[in-house]
């Protein structure tokens, strides 16, 4: 369970997190509406770390360590909330925009996972990216 419980999750937010995305009221300010967002995922999370198992950290040194990372997923998550509230209202459906920036994040990271990583790069996963990346294709395209 330990090891399919977070993509579980993961589909479960991402479900909730399109949804409600998708039907925030167009009237409201999308900054607002992430400010609230993050308030209520800041309760989320202080439950979390009281109510999950962690690894006993000193707070102040670890603080220190996680500043930078904090701050490109503090960035990274404001601009995706930004992004895709803005696409929806721009006319994006929920049944395209997620799978669309996910296939299209997932092909650039490719080369950061190769060059700042040092993952490696198959033949079969090259084959299943150009698969997502064709079907990428036919289901953006208009007719």
């Amino acid at each position: 369970m330990a090891y399919f419980f977070p993509p579980i999750l993961v589909v479960l937010g991402m479900m909730i997190y399109q949804v409600s995305q998708k039907t925030t009221d167009e009237n409201a300010n999308p900054f607002v509406v992430v400010i609230m967002a993050y308030a209520i995922g800041i309760l989320a999370c202080i439950g979390g770390y009281f109510l999950i198992p962690r690894q006993d950290a000193a707070s102040l040194p670890m603080v220190k360590t996680a500043i930078w990372s904090a701050l490109g997923i503090g960035l990274g998550a404001a601009a995706i909330e930004i992004g895709f509230m803005l696409a929806y209202r721009a006319g994006w459906n929920v049944n395209i925009l997620p799978l669309m920036v996910t296939v299209c994040g997932a092909v650039l990271l490719v080369p950061v996972g190769l060059l700042a990583f040092r993952e490696s790069l198959s033949i079969a996963k090259v084959i299943g990216m150009l698969l997502c990346i064709g079907g990428l294709a036919l289901i953006t395209i208009k007719k």
